[in-house]
């Protein structure tokens, strides 16, 4: 209830300051559904109207470099919107979503731009670019951000760190936008303890496939906010804030770890999976196969946020009982650390300017059955660039009723990185036939890294499927916004 309250709060302040004036928002939506009752007239041209300024269709000169730049993957989609609204506020977005009423188009939303599928991007459709929409206004004493999805989430932290001592998970990538990491689940900084970002999403402002800008949260269109916890793509609306709880920041991060030498996978593999039920909620273990200067490696690291220097450290001491140690290429114990970084590393498995195709599984599967899939994806890797990543993430807990509903205990995603175009087919078949192959022990996929159209996987529960799909239909009748990309 005093959740609640706080958040009726901060929302009554937003549509008081921040949120668009009302007479300002009638006067855009009669504007904009006055041209839309003109019996299919197309005499209102939307560079001269509410989206003067913002609005580029395909003949426009900015528009190719637009469209390339609405997505962090250098492999471009080989889809074209019909326009892209460079929104600035609000009404630029009810505006946009009423133009695609208008002319028969559908909706997507770009808020960081990092699908690696380029999601956001759609043929018939208007693409609403929300890279303008900044917003970050703190609550601290409630503890809730107000932000726009395009925010990022190392921006988000860096602000809550520097400024007020909280912290809220966040991509572990750098300048990806709060919208997708959410909306998709959000695995990030701190989730095993805090939650996924889509738990700590508390309410959402939205405008609707009939153009309406509505508040969801628990007790109000809560049907929104149940989708926006877990649906990404799939999402029946364009969110334009987030309203996200946040957490006392743990004053200490430390890091340690191993690099090992790649004839070490088994006795490292073995120690991880038998290791990960004992893995504190304020631990972060990954497993990554990898290059390191020109040599096959693994990276065998955790990453704990505590309290204090003593108890950090005390967690960390797992890692001191990792296998082989004198076999190791280089140790680090206890290193400071500062996360989520606000630039990127040179160790970055997915780097600004690469093109990259991307699938992945969860599993409950043993180190005996992970090795050979392993040792077969690496013998086939196409690229020295590309990786695998192995993150713990169990024992999984019991989730809230929200549209994620799919988790186990370990995550594993085949990270196809590479610079030459040449390269797309190959790498992207090295990913496609990795993932079918492990079919057989997986247990589902992450939306985050969603590969749905090149293969089909369980990225929600039967149930929350079914139930997305009946809202979909429910307050998005015309399929004004899309759904998922299928093949």
């Amino acid at each position: 209830m005093k959740a609640n309250a706080a958040l009726a709060k901060i929302r009554a302040n937003a549509l008081g300051s921040s949120m668009i004036n009302r007479r300002v928002f009638l006067g855009s939506v009669a504007a904009v559904g006055a041209a839309a009752t003109t019996a299919g007239a197309r005499t209102d041209d939307p560079r001269s109207g509410a989206l003067s300024g913002k609005i580029y269709f395909k003949t426009d000169p900015r528009y190719e470099a637009l469209r390339e730049a609405a997505t962090f993957n250098a492999r471009k989609p080989n889809r074209f919107p019909n326009a892209i609204v460079l929104a600035t506020e609000q009404a630029d977005v009810i505006a946009a979503v009423n133009l695609a009423s208008q002319r028969g188009w559908q909706v997507s939303v770009r808020s960081g731009g990092h699908s690696w599928t380029g999601s956001h991007t759609r043929d018939h459709a208007i693409q609403i670019n929300l890279a303008r929409m900044q917003e970050i206004s703190i609550d601290a004493q409630a503890k809730i951000a107000k932000i726009s999805p395009s925010v990022s989430g190392n921006t988000l932290n860096k602000k809550l760190r520097e400024e007020y001592g909280l912290f809220t998970p966040s991509a572990h990538g750098v300048n990806v936008g709060m919208g997708g990491f959410m909306m998709c689940g959000g695995h990030g900084w701190n989730s095993r303890q805090f939650g996924l970002g889509c738990e700590n999403l508390l309410a959402l402002d939205l405008v609707t496939a009939d153009g309406k800008l509505i508040h969801a949260s628990e007790t109000e269109n809560s049907d929104y906010l149940w989708a926006a916890r877990g649906s990404g793509p799939g999402f029946f609306g364009a969110a334009t804030r987030y309203y996200v709880r946040l957490h006392e920041r743990p004053p200490v991060t430390k890091s340690s770890g191993v690099l090992y030498p790649l004839d070490q996978l088994e006795p490292a593999l073995n120690w991880f999976i038998d290791a990960l039920p004992s893995f504190p909620r304020n631990l972060e273990v990954v497993f990554i196969v990898t290059t390191r200067d020109g040599t096959p490696a693994i990276t065998l690291a955790g990453t704990c946020l505590g309290a204090s220097d003593q108890e950090v450290e005390a967690t960390l001491a797992v890692m001191d009982t990792c296998p082989n140690l004198n076999t190791a290429i280089s140790k680090w114990s206890n290193r400071d650390r500062v996360v989520p970084v606000d630039v990127q590393q040179p160790t970055e498995i997915q780097p600004t300017g690469a093109r990259f195709a991307v699938d992945n599984i969860w599993t409950n599967a043993s180190a005996a059955q992970l090795i050979p899939h392993l040792r077969e994806l690496w013998a086939q890797m196409p690229t020295s660039t590309c990786s695998l990543f192995l993150q713990a993430w169990g024992p999984v807990r019991a989730l809230p009723d929200m549209a994620y509903s799919v988790q186990a205990n370990l995550y594993i995603a085949l990270n196809g990185t590479y610079y030459d175009p040449a390269d797309d087919v190959r790498v992207a078949q090295w990913v496609l036939a990795g993932a079918r192959r492990m079919d057989s022990i997986s247990a589902g996929a992450q939306m985050n890294d969603e590969n749905m159209q090149s293969r089909p996987a369980r990225y929600l529960s039967p149930e929350a499927a079914r139930r997305l799909e009946a809202m979909h239909r429910q307050h998005d009748p015309k399929r004004r916004f899309p759904g998922f990309l299928s093949a």
